[in-house]
């Protein structure tokens, strides 16, 4: 210590100025490096921040621009659901529906004097705000009957519609003055409003 007072008595005031600058560079350059990591740190978090709040601006701006065509959208699904509502079978329950449907296509086979042979309908269990009836036929007729029967189902006031059909002749021996008998099966299928159903 005492070698260290007397260097410094020596030296000018100058260079005791030089020296104090120079110790308070080193220990603010020390200061400065052990911060730097926690500063670094600290930048790439608010820049991550930033950029989520930036993502986010533009979501909710999509979102924004978007709102008139959802709400058009909507609006015209909304007028379809209004006018296919006539067109569905009604009913609190699906035999409700199911009846109709089946006094739908008797009495359209009873105009086109088509014999109903066989019906059997099934909907579709899944709970839907539709709900879908398939139904499987075999009538006899002949071949203008079953096709005007078929062509009143399709073209109706109701949904139904001719899912598959195959046809065939029981008495090919018949005589050529009266018209053949066919034999059809068919598929149909028809939609219902299905939302207020209880399944039993």
């Amino acid at each position: 210590m005492k070698r260290l007072r007397r260097l410094l008595e020596r030296i000018s005031a100058k260079e005791r100025r030089t020296v104090a600058v120079g110790a308070l560079v080193m220990i603010t350059a020390w200061a400065v490096l052990r911060a730097a990591p926690h500063a670094i740190q600290r930048t790439e978090a608010l820049r991550a921040r930033a950029a989520l709040a930036s993502a986010s601006l533009v979501r909710a701006r999509e979102v924004v621009a978007a709102e008139p065509a959802a709400r058009e959208s909507l609006a015209a699904r909304a007028g379809r659901l209004v006018a296919i509502a006539p067109r569905l079978l009604g009913g609190e329950t699906a035999a409700e529906a199911t009846s109709e449907l089946a006094s739908l296509v008797g009495g359209a086979a009873a105009m086109r004097q088509v014999r109903l042979v066989q019906q059997d309908a099934r909907p579709d269990s899944g709970a839907s705000v539709f709900t879908r009836i398939t139904m499987r036929l075999e009538a006899e007729g002949d071949v203008g009957g079953i096709a005007a029967w078929l062509a009143d189902l399709e073209e109706g006031p109701k949904l139904i519609s001719v899912v598959s059909l195959s046809v065939n002749a029981p008495e090919p021996g018949a005589s050529g003055t009266q018209a053949e008998r066919l034999r059809a099966a068919v598929v149909i299928q028809a939609w219902a409003s299905g939302r207020k159903w209880v399944w039993r």
